[in-house]
């Protein structure tokens, strides 16, 4: 018997004790992006601009409307040589960030078109912000991170799992849809 409840707390201090553990993926904390210490990249007048011209808008809308007013649009398309522009004045201004652009320039702005990310089925504006959002965060180093308690969950969150727009987690959406959420384990 007693040899059976060494086996047992040996099993249970393995599984529980292991590195790595004990984080749960799934939808984004909502308060992950406050804890990341990030500039935005477009002005909230612009932001507002949109939001007023058309009240109603979906996410897709208004962020055609937000790349439009930014002139990083070719008619209907994403211009993403303009886009790498845009991205390239960002780290000028904010230098700590070049790594996490990069990475996101090589992974959201090639020649292939990217997958839907989220449940905006043809909107490639909302693909490529969730792809250069997404990896910013997956890119941030430590010193981009708020150093708080609450925070190093967050940033253990973002660095295990992957981001997914929460609208991916909709009890309407089915379970795998999302392309940015099939790598969640």
């Amino acid at each position: 018997m007693f040899k059976l409840f060494v086996f047992l707390a040996f099993t249970v201090a393995t599984c529980y004790g292991a590195a790595g553990q004990g984080i749960l993926c799934g939808p984004p904390p909502d308060r992950l992006t406050k804890c990341l210490i990030m500039p935005p990249a477009v002005s909230g007048e612009l932001t507002n601009k949109c939001r007023k011209a058309n009240p109603t808008a979906n996410e897709c809308e208004s962020l055609t409307c937000v790349f439009r007013e930014s002139n990083l649009m070719d008619g209907t398309a994403v211009n993403k040589e303009k886009t790498r522009t845009f991205l390239d004045n960002y780290v000028k201004e904010h230098p700590v960030w070049s790594p996490a652009i990069e990475h996101a320039k090589a992974a959201c702005l090639g020649p292939v078109e990217l997958k839907p990310q989220g449940i905006h089925l043809n909107c490639p504006i909302y693909d490529i912000m969730h792809c250069i959002f997404a990896s910013m965060i997956k890119n941030a180093t430590p010193a981009q991170w708020s150093s708080t308690s609450e925070c190093q969950g967050y940033r253990s969150f973002a660095a295990a799992c992957p981001y997914c727009p929460a609208d991916c987690f909709a009890a309407q959406v089915p379970i795998g849809s999302c392309n940015a959420c099939l790598s969640l384990p």
